[in-house]
């Protein structure tokens, strides 16, 4: 009895410890959003421009954390973790005092690289330390939701930070991450070397698995659209709030209220699940998008703060069904979570960012708040037909 409440005593420390952490790399993964017009304009590109920028970025981090998944996989180190938090609380803020475009894509680039770094392994340790737990969910609803709230934050921290004290005030937030790495390496367990993979597969035989799988089609065509979205809305809603006269200060805040409901909707998605249902829970979040968007688009001129209103409540909707597709894709293939959640959340974010380099051309040519409207009847119509049969199937196994 005691050692089962030691061993439930450490699981809640971990994840304390990991969530603690999301939250971190989270925040450094949204701190540029609200600055891309400022980066715009500081460096004389294009919207086409740094939208490309922006895309190769994801893709680039977010191809690699199969990968990184992979690897982690197999260790019983916990050094992705740790040097992928330091990796983003340095070359974030660098990359706002870039001079040139290429400095700005580099630290760009090693900053979302650390966050490749990062989540695969942390991922896979929440469902590692609450193996066979009945309130994985509620756990995984938890550790998602806290790095969604930090990813609220970073916006409205960076923009007050730069808009008060300039561009070089980021670096006040490295130090905060370095510490926050430091804790988390005394916080978090060391990993049980039962739980390490000793599966002799190799990385590209396990992706062919995966990506031969009717199901995981499914799973992951459902995370590209929500990823989709959420990169979108990111990055072009602070266009269409400067155009409206918004202020810096006042694009940041709203930009993490929308995220701060989304990591709200995480926190809440496992007792709606309960109530409704995998299937429709995925269906509400996908089909209450569109109506939103479009009352916020034709709201936005005549009553302005109903608009941002209605747009922070699509951020609730936006994020309500991911604890629930990662925890069935980790079900699935419980020998590899690292690289499932690879997949889940960085292969499928970085297909989904991927949109933003022909988005950025396109909005050039009919306007950025059309492409809202492209990507939420896109997630309408995923709501319809992307939830597949052989995945109703796995949802109804596991209640």
């Amino acid at each position: 009895m005691n050692n089962t409440s030691e061993a439930t005593t450490a699981n809640k420390k971990a994840i304390l410890g990991l969530s603690m952490g999301h939250f971190m790399v989270d925040l450094y993964a949204s701190a540029l959003i609200p600055l891309y017009p400022l980066l715009t304009s500081n460096l004389g590109i294009k919207l086409s421009t740094i939208s490309l920028i922006i895309a190769c970025g994801h893709l680039f981090s977010s191809m690699m954390q199969p990968l990184f998944g992979f690897f982690a996989d197999r260790m019983r180190h916990r050094t992705f973790m740790v040097w992928g938090l330091v990796m983003g609380a340095v070359f974030i803020p660098l990359t706002v005092i870039a001079d040139r475009a290429i400095f700005m894509a580099l630290c760009l680039l090693l900053g979302m690289c650390g966050n490749a770094l990062f989540h695969p392994q942390v991922t896979s340790l929440v469902n590692t330390f609450n193996f066979n737990n009945p309130n994985l969910s509620k756990y995984m609803g938890a550790f998602m939701g806290l790095g969604t709230i930090g990813y609220a934050i970073g916006p409205i921290l960076s923009s007050s930070l730069v808009e008060k004290f300039g561009t070089g005030a980021l670096s006040y937030i490295t130090i905060l991450g370095i510490l926050t790495a430091i804790i988390l390496y005394f916080q978090v367990p060391k990993i049980p070397l039962s739980t390490v993979s000793t599966v002799r597969e190799n990385f590209f035989k396990i992706m062919k698995e995966i990506l031969g799988k009717k199901t995981f089609l499914s799973l992951i065509w459902i995370a590209v659209v929500k990823s989709g979205v959420s990169i979108s809305f990111g990055t072009y809603a602070p266009f269409i709030l400067k155009e409206r006269g918004f202020t810096l200060s006042q694009i940041g805040f709203i930009v993490t209220l929308f995220f701060i409901l989304s990591g709200i909707s995480m926190l809440t998605s496992s007792k709606i699940e309960k109530k409704i249902g995998a299937e429709n829970i995925i269906r509400l979040s996908f089909w209450t998008i569109l109506p939103l968007v479009i009352l916020f688009m034709t709201t936005i001129d005549k009553f302005p703060i109903l608009a941002v209103a209605i747009f922070i409540l699509t951020g609730y909707f936006t994020f309500l069904s991911v604890s629930v597709t990662i925890v069935a894709a980790q079900n699935l293939m419980k020998e590899h979570k690292g690289v499932i959640s690879g997949v889940m959340q960085g292969f499928s974010w970085g297909i989904g960012a991927l949109s933003l380099a022909p988005l950025g051309y396109i909005a050039e040519i009919i306007g950025v708040d059309k492409i809202l409207i492209i990507m939420a009847t896109i997630a309408f119509l995923t709501g319809f037909f992307g939830i597949t049969k052989d995945l109703r199937e796995v949802f109804k196994q596991s209640v």
